[in-house]
């Protein structure tokens, strides 16, 4: 007997596609991967989408309409707050879709997406500006980007609660990020560009471009002559100083986390109590960050492609980095459940990566500061008494 054909095939096909992007990346999915996990023939697909680029374009803009929709039946702050803590566990995957997978598609996809996106950070920006009068157009898109962060970071981990406690966590992350009390530095001012212009040698160049256009254009697309050229060589000549390119993918991520890792045991070791321990593992964590914003890309989404044993110390490093910050984070507001403290501290990460990826803040003269205010707010509820004790209170801080 014929059997009839789903009326929502084509959003099955998509949501399993998605699934596995997301899971596996998008140069591992085949489109027979796809057909196999929604059980149907490879013509079925095709009725639908014409080739595994369709597939990646409409995930995302799906993902980007569903924010829209939230985004655009909001009438004010408050209750897009709320609207946003019910609907993202829903769209947890948009965030790996755009920041890992996107960068796959072609530019004309990729910048109509890109559109899409900044109208609805557009849309919040207005919203938190109209309940924050008191600050600047650029403090109030700031806010949003990072109102917007907190809802994204559910992408960037597997922590979870149970549903009603983890929309309720969600929901004060974002009001005390919209709410946060900002400094008076002049937000317009421009950073100016640090350091001395000391030659880096060859080696050091390759790192360096090898590692913006892994960010840019993801591993896969990226091959030697496209690094030698960045350098002003041949691509053979990548070969005198690294036997591969897989190489310079593990010299950079490598690097990173081993140079964060120091970062933070420097911070605490200045540190004379729990409080001063968090601010300063804070201020380290953002200075890591604006130092170098394409590295801190791929070792967020380039691992995957690393050697296993590499891949698994890096893996490492990361959880025991999360660690670390959770055992700070618990002298000060000690009790803190586990996985909200993890949920914190990952939403702060996020918040404070997205701003330093973002070309009209990175700029900002002011930009540590004010991720600062906005990740001291996230950790620290000062609303609630047993936090505000907590944060003066005896707790000794944790060994390094």
């Amino acid at each position: 007997m014929a059997t009839r054909r789903p009326r929502d095939r084509k959003q099955q096909i998509l949501a399993a596609a998605s699934e596995l992007f997301r899971e596996q990346g998008y140069h591992n999915v085949s489109v027979a991967d796809v057909t196999t996990k929604v059980d149907i023939a490879a013509s079925a697909l095709y009725r639908h989408y014409r080739n595994k680029h369709d597939l990646l374009y409409y995930a995302v803009l799906a993902g980007l309409d569903s924010l829209q929709e939230s985004v655009d039946g909001s009438t004010d702050l408050d209750s897009l707050l709320s609207t946003l803590s019910v609907t993202s566990t829903g769209r947890r995957g948009l965030a790996v879709l755009w920041q890992r997978e996107a960068r796959y598609l072609g530019d004309e996809p990729r910048a109509e997406l890109r559109t899409r996106l900044r109208e609805v950070t557009s849309r919040v920006s207005r919203l938190v500006a109209g309940d924050r009068t008191d600050l600047s157009a650029n403090d109030c898109e700031l806010l949003g980007v990072s109102v917007l962060a907190v809802f994204g970071s559910v992408s960037a981990h597997r922590f979870t609660l149970p549903r009603r406690r983890m929309e309720a966590v969600l929901l004060g992350l974002s009001e005390r990020v919209a709410r946060c009390p900002l400094g008076t530095g002049a937000p317009d001012a421009v950073r100016p560009d640090a350091g001395m212009a000391i030659p880096l040698s060859r080696r050091e160049q390759l790192v360096t471009e090898a590692t913006r256009l892994f960010d840019e254009r993801g591993y896969h697309t990226v091959n030697n002559e496209d690094i030698g050229e960045a350098c002003g060589m041949s691509g053979p000549n990548v070969y005198n100083h690294f036997d591969a390119k897989i190489d310079l993918l593990v010299t950079a991520t490598t690097r990173g986390f081993d140079r964060r890792a120091l970062a933070a045991r420097q911070a605490l070791t200045r540190a004379g109590d729990p409080r001063q321990a968090l601010t300063y593992l804070l201020g380290a964590h953002i200075a890591f960050v604006l130092e170098d914003g394409h590295l801190i890309g791929v070792m967020a989404t380039e691992l995957s492609h690393l050697p296993d044993n590499v891949r698994r110390a890096c893996v490492q490093e990361q959880r025991d980095y999360l660690d670390l910050w959770a055992r700070v984070l618990d002298a000060v507001r000690p009790g803190l459940d586990e996985a909200q403290a993890l949920i914190t501290i990952s939403a702060v990460m996020t918040v404070v990566a997205n701003a330093a990826r973002t070309g009209r803040f990175r700029s900002r003269a002011d930009l540590a500061d004010r991720l600062t205010e906005i990740g001291t707010a996230m950790l620290l509820d000062t609303s609630a008494p047993d936090d505000l004790a907590a944060a003066t209170g005896p707790a000794q801080v944790p060994a390094t």
